[in-house]
């Protein structure tokens, strides 16, 4: 047993020289080849510089002002515009109501423009009108207002659109002017202010 030992003492002594390079080795500092670029990872690496930047619209302004002449509030949402997007959205909502409600007053007023109704009336023994005074409150000039009244609906219509695709057109040729909105209380009322950075 003491002879094992010494042996296994000398066995260990022969080793250790063979691990003391393997913990000195360092890390090599020298790069790596590059690698060749095929097809594929050149594609992938030009696909950035096409992508649309965040100072670039979504839209183009034809576009934005098409969709928003079309449809209302529609090109203002593409452009990231969501309150002006929903007050074109809801006058247009609302000018169309009114509109269908004139046009049914003013269907009513043509319907019973011919109808008559006594106001004051003499009935005999044979159940007869005589001496009456007959009233109509649909008169001719109540269908002229009413006509005119869908008139102005159909108007307050045509000029939302319009102004909805300029407010568009507008937005998108401002889209990388930034703009800052603040509100100051006064004594006098409330203070709006606008900074525009250039």
């Amino acid at each position: 047993m003491l002879r094992l030992i010494p042996l296994t003492l000398s066995v260990v002594a022969l080793l250790a020289p063979l691990g003391a390079p393997l913990a000195a080795q360092q890390r090599d500092s020298v790069p790596a080849k590059p690698v060749p670029q095929t097809g594929a990872t050149s594609v992938a690496m030009l696909a950035p510089l096409t992508q649309r930047g965040r100072f670039t619209p979504p839209l183009t302004p034809k576009r934005a002002f098409m969709y928003s002449a079309l449809l209302p509030g529609f090109g203002q949402s593409r452009l990231d515009r969501g309150t002006s997007g929903a007050l074109f959205a809801s006058i247009e909502l609302a000018a169309i109501v009114m509109m269908r409600r004139s046009q049914m007053d003013l269907r009513e007023a043509r319907r019973y423009q011919i109808d008559t109704l006594p106001n004051q009336y003499l009935v005999a023994a044979d159940a007869v009108i005589k001496d009456g005074v007959f009233t109509n409150r649909f008169t001719r000039d109540l269908v002229r207002t009413r006509r005119l009244h869908v008139e102005d609906w159909m108007a307050v219509v045509a000029f939302n659109h319009l102004f909805a695709g300029a407010d568009a057109f507008v937005s998108a040729q401002l889209w990388d002017v930034p703009v800052e909105l603040t509100a100051y209380p006064r004594p006098s009322g409330a203070v709006f202010a606008a900074t525009v950075r250039f």
